[in-house]
């Protein structure tokens, strides 16, 4: 058997095509065909044309797809196309008149060509219950929502200041995108879990073992970020216990142990705002915390696409042309910006919190109050 030969890593241009091979670092300009067609001119004179569709939620195509993808590449396009980080597929051909092609074929097929400038770039979802066992929302039914309803922002119909990226993540984790993005819809459960006395001693060491064991070494209770695990000692008996003030509902635990429970009415997510990585405007910054819970209702999920539809609406109305969500949020003031949206005035109860608690650290909200508070408004 001959050995295998590993060449890592692959030449940068192995895979290119010609064209763009050629070009390579000599762009110098770029105009748009109406939504979703790019030219690029080359300082050799040659143009190329990328045509973008937005895909399915998380990218799932099935293989059939990608086989008419392929045909199209390669009847149309100089044989390439790639999925994006933004959840599309490119294709890159030579001429307008095929790009425009590739338009009309795209469409037939049920996938909506845009994408760029002042619109709505692209839906990127996690795969929530496909492969997550922590997964509190399908990530993936709510970005298929999301985007049936913002669609007209995605082909042209409808204009934005500037553009618009959507990331949605099935629990706190967000380990398929972060919140440094325009709208972040992360699942989150609206109260801590309970815990099943039944199970737990298939989680912990034995009682004789535990009675030895500093609390600090006990793994579920290492496992908790915020110490809302701990070990109660009453006489004999060592019981571990849910400090619910402290509970952020990040899910570890019930990542590690299955005796603990979450109540399925308690399924919701929470909604971030004014988040983004350019260096324009005010810089690279984390999203901020709109709503720290709002129920999760499929199968359109009305509560969530409401929020993100007033958002939009009045980031639309107010916003000045090329003006970022996260810019246009600065400019007015976060109080003002919660104010138009129509927020609950639960909001007011961490509108004084720090960008740093705001962003990240308690988007999850610690307690019961704030999450009860979004739950039972009217």
């Amino acid at each position: 058997m001959s050995a295998i030969q590993l060449n890592i890593p692959n030449e940068l241009d192995r895979f290119l095509p010609d064209i763009v091979k050629r070009n390579y670092g000599k762009w110098k300009e770029r105009k748009f065909h109406g939504p979703g067609i790019i030219e690029h001119v080359s300082e050799t004179g040659e143009r190329v044309f990328t045509v973008k569709a937005a895909l399915p939620p998380n990218a799932r195509v099935s293989v059939d797809t990608l086989e008419k993808f392929a045909d199209i590449a390669d009847k149309l396009g100089v044989g390439a196309l790639r999925i994006t980080i933004a959840g599309n597929v490119e294709f890159i051909t030579d001429s307008l008149e095929k790009a425009l092609k590739i338009r009309e074929e795209l469409e037939k097929l049920g996938f909506p060509v845009g994408g760029w400038g002042g619109a709505l770039w692209g839906i990127n979802t996690c795969t929530a219950f496909l492969t997550c066992q922590i997964a509190v929302i399908d990530a993936p039914s709510i970005g298929k929502a999301l985007g049936d309803a913002l669609k007209p922002y995605f082909t042209g119909e409808e204009k934005l200041p500037a553009k618009l990226r959507v990331f949605i993540s099935g629990c706190p984790s967000g380990c398929a995108g972060g919140t440094a993005i325009d709208i972040a819809i992360v699942g989150m459960w609206g109260a801590p879990p309970k815990i099943r006395e039944e199970v737990l001693p298939l989680c912990m060491p034995p009682p004789k073992a535990l009675a030895k064991i500093p609390e600090s070494q006990v793994f579920l209770v290492q496992v908790c970020p915020t110490g809302a695990l701990t070990l109660r000692r009453e006489g004999e008996k060592i019981k571990l216990v849910l400090v619910g003030e402290k509970c952020i509902n990040c899910g570890r635990c019930k990542d590690n142990c299955d005796a603990f429970d979450y109540d399925p009415k308690d399924v919701g997510a929470a909604i971030l705002i004014g988040g983004k990585m350019a260096n324009t405007g005010v810089g690279p910054r984390l999203a901020r915390v709109l709503i720290p819970w709002i129920p999760a209702n499929p199968p359109r999920y009305d509560e969530i696409i409401a929020v993100v539809k007033k958002v939009v609406d009045v980031w639309k109305k107010h916003g000045r042309p090329g003006e970022r969500l996260a810019d246009f949020v600065e400019r007015i003031g976060w109080a003002k910006f919660v104010e138009l949206v129509g927020a609950p005035k639960m909001a007011a109860q961490y509108l004084w919190w720090p960008d740093a608690a705001r962003t990240y650290l308690t988007y999850r909200a610690r307690g019961e109050v704030i999450f009860k508070g979004f739950r039972d408004a009217p």
